[in-house]
């Protein structure tokens, strides 16, 4: 009789940006090759001490798992611990960003990289640009990980319905963490500019704090826009989508970003993204055809958002472009069951 093995999906938190996000849609899963489960270290901020952590890895060796991917660095530090003490656990290192967080974060992913049985990513753009931003020499990474197996796993949640939106109208909306590199600030003063030509512009921000939201609390202040510019904290999908359907642009100027999740959630639902041109957005958005592009140029943007404002033809050829974007691709879900059966097909 085969085996059916244990897979563990480590992240850090329960609540979040796109990794947790995808974690959260698909927890658990039972199939004759193996059994998947999501294990969160912490599942609220408050728990971000030592003691919780080792209980954590207390945890997963009750768990005996056979696999483990792991996303995130601290999720890849406890996993290095664990493979440490269980040297016959197989782990795959899951990389979500073109780039290290900090000097710990790179650390730990380059270690990660070169004891991972396979690497996985949420694009390729994501894969070529932090494989190079890793810190072992040249050498190193040519003799081991370039003949690591790599994927990339899609990282489209659901398949999600455009919203009924027949209009475009000055309306803007962000999802996703509310950090430095996200550059809300940007958007915030682009969107100003918006908010003088259009007194009924509006520009809804909703995330969960990551030591961003004090400043743009601020920000939104000091420009007098409190009636036009609103924050909310962390949401689910269902709950972002009742903003979403009152909106026509979704903004996200980023300085780097993996796949940019909530960018392809975002198109599904029909809304325009105004984006930077960073990790696996500059694949996918293409300016004036499904995409505003944001190039440090807030007057040709803006000339672009008022031109698609004005063009009722304009705004529905693009928002066409926008939904047939993601029309046939595969689900997270479906991804992650047919490379984890490749994976032990191949492997154990």
């Amino acid at each position: 009789m085969n085996k059916q093995f244990n897979i563990l999906h480590i992240v850090p938190t329960s609540y979040g940006g796109g990794v947790e996000t995808a974690a959260k849609s698909f927890l658990n899963y039972s199939c004759r090759k193996f059994r998947f489960k999501v294990f969160f270290l912490k599942n609220s901020k408050e728990e971000n001490t030592f003691l919780s952590y080792l209980k954590s890895l207390i945890r997963i060796k009750r768990l005996c798992p056979d696999i483990i991917l792991t996303s995130l660095w601290k999720s890849n530090l406890i996993t290095l611990i664990y493979k440490s003490i269980n040297i016959n656990t197989k782990y795959i290192l899951f990389l979500h960003s073109t780039k290290n967080k900090h000097l710990i974060d790179g650390l730990i992913t380059s270690l990660c990289a070169l004891l991972a049985h396979e690497i996985w990513a949420d694009s390729h753009e994501t894969f070529l640009e932090r494989i190079n931003s890793l810190y072992f020499l040249k050498i190193i990474k040519n003799r081991i990980i370039k003949k690591k197996e790599k994927r990339i796993i899609s990282f489209i949640l659901e398949k999600i319905k455009p919203t009924m939106n027949s209009k475009c109208s000055a309306s803007f909306i962000y999802w996703g963490r509310l950090c430095p590199y996200k550059n809300i600030d940007k958007a915030i003063n682009f969107f100003s500019k918006i908010y003088k030509l259009n007194k009924e512009a509006t520009f809804v921000i909703i995330g969960p704090d990551y030591g961003a939201r004090k400043n743009l609390e601020k920000i939104i202040q000091n420009m007098q826009l409190e009636n036009n510019v609103l924050i909310f904290d962390y949401m689910n999908f269902e709950n972002i989508k009742r903003y979403a359907e009152k909106s026509s642009f979704f903004i996200q100027l980023s300085s780097y970003e993996g796949m940019g999740m909530s960018v392809c959630e975002s198109m599904q639902l029909g809304l325009i993204p105004l984006v930077t041109n960073v990790g696996q957005i500059k694949k996918y958005c293409k300016n004036m055809h499904n995409s505003l592009i944001y190039q440090n140029d807030d007057n040709e943007i803006l000339g672009n958002v008022i031109k698609i404002l004005n063009s009722k033809k304009e705004y529905y050829r693009i928002r066409k472009n926008i939904i047939e974007t993601w029309s046939n691709q595969l689900t997270y879900k479906k991804d992650m069951v047919k490379n984890f059966e490749d994976f032990i097909n191949k492997k154990i």
